[in-house]
């Protein structure tokens, strides 16, 4: 019996903090072995946390651009935190990532912006059930936008993505740097929504309303689109050309160094 106990080992007792780590540990070893999975999660969380703060606030500019630059520092070496399909289209243009990520990042984006939506709403709804009011009076929605004025938001709108564009491409180059790369999404869309905000202000139809989504998902979120052909115009087709266009215009800046870019690519 000496001898056989001499050979048996003894392991020693699992703490309580090893055992909680362990199904964590498990999962975190699965998600290194699919990447694209942990970067769609990124991507509807860090779009989920976008709109979430841009109802909160009602499209305010500086809340917003801190908002995008906490994102960032959070998500930008997972996916790049484009959290936006115009931008993800100029990515996937200029070839910063491919096929199946673009479709996947929007496919995430769009979701996470609608549950974002209906989260917002749920609270909103509950904090104001005892008054005599809509969802409109309190939670920022698409204004109507006036006869006439149809190409001037659409330009407003292109515009403000180019502008945007510029930087999340700046960005995405400065994957080593995320303090970098948040500063520059940060300011980015600080200035797009500056500018895009002021060339439709004086088009407001109302309290809690705005022209200015630059971003498709949040425009899905706040019932911008319609089946009417200045919506989907204003709202899909513009962010996205915008997109593209700011992407194409610092990938012809930084022609000389695109082999190098730090970009987030297809791994």
């Amino acid at each position: 019996s000496d001898v056989c106990s001499s050979h048996l080992t003894v392991k020693p007792a699992k703490n309580i903090s090893e055992k909680v780590a362990a199904p964590f540990k498990f999962v975190n070893q699965k998600i290194r072995k699919m990447p694209l999975i942990s970067e769609i999660v990124a991507e509807f969380i860090g779009t989920f946390l976008l709109v979430v703060m841009v109802f909160s606030v009602q499209n305010q500019p500086l809340y917003i651009a801190f908002a995008m630059i906490g994102i960032v520092l959070l998500f930008g070496k997972i996916s790049g935190a484009f959290v936006n399909p115009a931008m993800v289209a100029g990515a996937w243009i200029t070839r910063k990532i491919k096929s199946l990520r673009a479709v996947s990042y929007i496919l995430a984006e769009i979701f996470g912006a609608v549950v974002a939506w209906f989260t917002v709403n749920a609270f909103a709804t509950s904090a104001y059930k005892s008054y005599s009011i809509t969802v409109a009076d309190y939670l920022l929605h698409s204004a109507t936008v006036k006869s006439g004025s149809e190409w001037l938001v659409f330009f407003a709108e292109l515009l403000g993505t180019l502008i945007l564009a510029l930087g999340v491409s700046v960005a995405i180059r400065s994957k080593k740097s995320n303090i970098k790369a948040a500063c520059a999404y940060g300011f980015a869309i600080l200035i797009a929504l500056i500018f895009s905000g002021w060339a439709t202000s004086a088009l407001l139809s109302g309290s809690y309303t705005s022209l200015s989504f630059l971003n498709p998902a949040l425009a899905i979120a706040a019932s911008a689109l319609s089946w009417n052909i200045w919506p989907i115009a204003i709202f899909i087709i513009a962010p996205v050309i915008g997109g593209i266009l700011g992407f194409g215009i610092m990938e012809l800046i930084n022609t000389n160094d695109s082999e190098e870019c730090e970009c987030v690519c297809e791994k």
